[in-house]
């Protein structure tokens, strides 16, 4: 496989920890009051005359979001402070990017992953593509917060205080239990899906705050929001969080205390523990997680236990009533743990099947690892048995003394996972260009620190920029961010002379990203930014797929009402699709009930539709004008364009007595007859009618939503929506 060829940006990064790679190959940069999202261009039909490797020519469309403009109502004005309230980011700051981050999929519109960017305000905003792929600023998590907090806070400065955001992480998603097998097509819901999405805040006042976010409908055909709950809240406050830097109960050690402040978070994996009495009636998913949080220069992790029921009590809007309980899980402190002066980042190391867990944490010169057995983090176990090890960060090739480590900061720590080896992989890059990997079965390799795939690249931009500056080996990268997607490990550097002043203009300002593949392991198969697998459009293939939805549709029958929570007219065209292109000999005797069924409640004659069933494979005729003048039922389709029947030929096509052909939805499988109501699948270009463009309040559109809830992908082939 080649190595991928990097991409040069117009910009410069605004923060460590810059980049944010989705899980939909959506790769997102900090860039001042800017965010640059380069979305992967997908190869052609054919797959061979563009290559889907990062970095070559026509591979990413790149869209820059401005992000530090708010309205009065989003960002009330804020009056300067008393002094212990007092914070230079929301009075006085550029709203800069100091934090991004994507979503788990499945928040976001189609089920994508909204992008959280947290600003030097303090604010954390979501943004989601909307029309077009215009990306648009959705909700502030910071308005969740407020009203909580007013409830009890009197003051007016700590009430803002702990409205205000330091750092925030997403969880995993939490997916409830599909539950026992149900009837024939039945979909899982929405939560068993997707999971349920969490977010661990940090607040100005050291509060870990848990907060379950989900997408909700606006109301009166409004436009679509997002509703936040909080889930708990924890206090971080620590009476020894200076340290033994300074002398305790000094003036000095006071000031420090006052300002120490939680930087840095990561969200630990889900332990799913069985359901029982102690749950509550009603319960759907039980499960704990530990959240790292850097407090000062010492780390705290607390865990969380969080339950889902559906009982009574059940919000009408959530879905599930949740109740969660945060504690300080000491069984994962080791005895060494608060000697040191931890700096962050901060990233938990886990692979599937492991009998240990580990946490990375940054520290001055080297990086620091906790690694414990699972049993200690679910909160199973009575002792913790933490092993703590030190890995230096040494310049290549000088060892591990103490006079020849890299003193730079940390700019970007991440780990991925290799599913084909279970080997778990943690790359770290440094201001000062340092690089840097180990990797993790069980336990971590005894061996140092050695050379990622990457550096060789982030090497050839450097030697690049110094034969073009002329600066005689001097140059300098930096890495300011890390991130990784199915198998790819990406870096953001930027070059400078190590010998002199570096001035640029704006106009000069550039920013690399190298790529490379994420593990030493050679590749399974080719590494692809986009992810895409071949997609099988032979016509059995289809129309498997296509007849989840037919089945999911006719097999709603309630026997004890004798009724269809579906309108007649979509039933009448989910039994013709069936009738004309299914074999499936359930689905066409089902399909022949519901035509008789809608026979006798229409009084109508559907006699040729009903034969049909018994020979698929035919095709039904266009009713006349005649025939649909006597016929005040809706059920059958008209042409828009010259009021002539429309009739069944094929599951995909539709065609009008006159001959004006149009395209089947993939869903509902009625006759997309005007432009702009489509959306379209990204990966194998499906249509669809969208829901968002129909008319609202109509039993149509409200059936198109209920099914584009729960088909929220492509049929065919699982790809995510483009309006």
């Amino acid at each position: 496989m080649p190595n991928p060829a990097a991409v040069e940006l117009q910009l410069s990064p605004s923060c460590y920890n810059c980049l944010s790679w989705s899980a939909d190959g959506e790769l997102a940069m900090a860039a001042g009051e800017y965010v640059q999202i380069l979305t992967p261009r997908l190869p052609t039909q054919g797959g061979k005359e563009n290559s889907s490797l990062p970095g070559k020519a026509n591979t990413w469309h790149v869209t820059r979001i401005r992000v530090n403009l708010f309205a009065n109502k989003e960002w009330p004005t804020i009056f300067p402070q008393k002094n212990e309230h007092f914070s230079i980011g929301p009075e006085q700051s550029l709203s800069t990017v100091v934090g991004l981050s994507w979503s788990p999929p499945g928040l976001a519109r189609y089920r994508r992953c909204a992008l959280a960017v947290l600003t030097s305000n303090l604010l954390l905003s979501l943004y989601e593509p909307g029309a077009k792929g215009k990306w648009k600023r959705v909700a502030i998590i910071n308005a969740a917060l407020k009203p909580h907090f007013q409830s009890f806070v009197k003051d007016g400065g700590l009430c803002l205080r702990k409205t205000y955001i330091r750092s925030f992480a997403w969880a995993p998603p939490l997916k409830v239990s599909g539950g026992a097998e149900g009837a024939a097509y039945s979909v899982p819901g929405a939560e068993a899906r997707w999971g349920v999405q969490v977010l661990a805040v940090t607040n100005d006042d050291n509060d870990l705050i848990y907060l379950q976010v989900r997408r909700s409908k606006g109301e009166g055909g409004g436009e679509d929001g997002y509703s936040v709950k909080m889930l708990g809240l924890s206090s971080l406050h620590d009476a020894e969080a200076s340290g033994g830097l300074v002398q305790g109960g000094s003036l000095f050690s006071a000031a420090l205390r006052a300002r120490v402040r939680a930087l840095h978070t990561a969200f630990g994996p889900w332990v799913y523990r069985p359901l029982d009495g102690g749950d509550g009636e009603g319960g759907v998913c039980s499960a704990t997680a530990n959240i790292a949080v850097l407090y000062g220069s010492k780390v705290k992790i607390l865990k969380l236990d969080v339950t889902l029921a559906g009982d009574e009590t059940s919000d009408p809007e959530w879905g599930y009533s949740s109740s969660a309980v945060s504690t300080e899980n000491a069984l994962l402190y080791g005895e060494q743990d608060n000697a040191c002066q931890y700096t962050g980042p901060l990233r938990w190391i886990h692979s599937n099947g492991s009998e240990h867990m580990h946490l990375a944490v940054g520290a001055m010169a080297k990086v620091i690892t906790l690694s414990f057995p699972w049993e200690a983090y679910a909160g199973t176990a009575t002792s913790g048995d933490v092993q703590v090890r030190e890995w230096p960060l040494a310049d290549e090739g000088t060892g591990e003394h103490s006079e020849s480590r890299s003193w730079e900061p940390i700019s970007g720590m991440i780990t991925t996972f290799d599913e084909s080896t279970h080997l778990s992989t943690l790359h770290i890059g440094t201001v000062g260009g340092l690089s840097a990997m180990a990797e993790f079965r069980d336990t971590p390799d005894e061996g140092p620190l050695h050379s990622p795939l990457w550096k060789n690249q982030l090497d050839d931009v450097r030697e690049r920029f110094d034969l073009d500056c002329d600066l005689g080996g001097l140059a300098i990268a930096r890495v300011w961010g890390l991130a990784s997607h199915r198998g790819l490990a990406a870096a953001a550097i930027t070059l400078h002379p190590g010998d002199m002043v570096d001035y640029r203009t704006t106009s000069g300002e550039r920013t690399s990203i190298v790529f490379s593949p994420a593990s030493l392991q050679p590749p399974n198969n080719e590494l692809s930014i986009s992810g895409q697998s071949p997609i099988d459009l032979s016509p059995g293939f289809l129309q498997t797929k296509r007849e989840t939805v037919l089945g999911y549709i006719l097999f709603s029958y309630d026997k004890d009402t004798n009724t269809f929570p579906w309108s007649q007219s979509l039933l009448y065209a989910a039994a013709c699709c069936t009738a004309v292109g299914s074999r499936n000999q359930d689905l066409l005797s089902q399909a022949k009930h519901t035509l008789e069924w809608l026979a006798a409640a229409a009084e109508v004659d559907l006699t040729e539709e009903i034969s049909t069933c018994s020979t698929p494979g035919g095709k039904i005729k266009a009713r006349s004008t005649e025939q649909l003048d006597e016929s005040e039922n809706t059920m059958f389709e008209v042409c828009t364009i010259c009021d002539a029947g429309i009739g069944w030929h094929s599951p995909q096509e539709a065609q009008c007595a006159s001959g004006h052909l149009f395209v089947r939805c993939g869903l509902t499988f009625m006759a997309i007859q005007e432009p702009g109501l489509s959306k379209f699948c990204s990966l194998c270009g499906a249509e669809y009618l969208s829901e968002d463009m129909l008319d609202e309040g109509s039993d149509f559109a409200d059936e198109c939503r209920r099914l584009a809830t729960v088909f929220d992908t492509c049929v065919y082939c699982q790809g995510k929506f483009l309006a």
